[in-house]
């Protein structure tokens, strides 16, 4: 993890894109923007080397610092296990949750700008906006092969709205998550990312499996034509 001041988010959200622009399979950047221990917004790089030369993943992971000053920089070697448990400390039981998910072609100056907006307003301490970057051998599947809707590099952008049980302040929570997801439209891609879709996100289920949406419906009308399996939405078969 790498914090940097917010009054450095236009310049480091800049430099990001062009690292991820020419990135290796090796190097994937989780970056986003959340509240830092202050309470003030910050913006957050999580880049991961998954690679057998050492020496490129710490160049690469270097050049990420060196794209403003850092509040924090917390980098060294790491096991699946021990990144997937600090992700877990994010989402403690009985915390409620509103997410709201985009995906983009890259971080265009208008996806920049909209992240500045969000961390600009965030209404609760434990909400972030999350940027996931998808590219590398994924990228190279083709994208019949599995339900997997888009194959082509982009980045998957998660809002996250958390508060504490008991928030008076919940609708506004929600409705900044909302707010921010519907800022992305102009530069968002078609569809979105299953997992992450809500019932009520009908045009970006309609898009989430591309290709693969009407043989994905015939087995589902085969094997559970009463739909009691929803939790992941799929099209509307109509």
């Amino acid at each position: 993890m790498v914090l940097f001041a917010w009054e450095q988010a236009g310049a480091v959200l800049a430099g990001l894109q062009d690292v991820l622009t020419g990135s290796p399979d090796e190097l994937t950047v989780q970056s986003g923007v959340l509240a830092g221990p202050d309470g003030k917004p910050v913006v957050f790089l999580s880049p991961t080397w998954s690679g057998d030369d050492a020496a490129a993943g710490e160049r690469a992971l270097a050049r990420l610092g060196g794209l403003g000053t850092p509040l924090l920089s917390q980098i060294g070697p790491a096991t699946m296990p021990e990144m997937l448990a600090g992700i877990d400390a994010q989402f403690p039981f009985g915390r409620h949750v509103e997410i709201r998910p985009r995906s983009v072609p890259s971080l265009s100056p208008g996806v920049r700008e909209v992240l500045s907006v969000a961390g600009s307003t965030l209404t609760s301490p434990y909400s972030a906006v999350s940027v996931h970057h998808l590219h590398g051998a994924a990228a190279r599947v083709p994208v019949t092969e599995t339900a997997f809707g888009n194959r082509d590099p982009h980045l998957m952008i998660e809002i996250i709205a958390l508060w504490e049980p008991g928030d008076a302040q919940a609708a506004g929570h929600r409705a900044w998550a909302a707010d921010v997801a519907r800022a992305l439209e102009p530069d968002a891609l078609p569809g979105g990312y299953p997992n992450l879709l809500g019932d009520d996100e009908s045009a970006q289920i309609a898009h989430a499996y591309g290709p693969n949406a009407e043989r994905l419906l015939k087995v589902k009308h085969r094997y559970d034509p009463d739909r009691i399996f929803r939790a992941i939405p799929l099209p509307d078969p109509s």
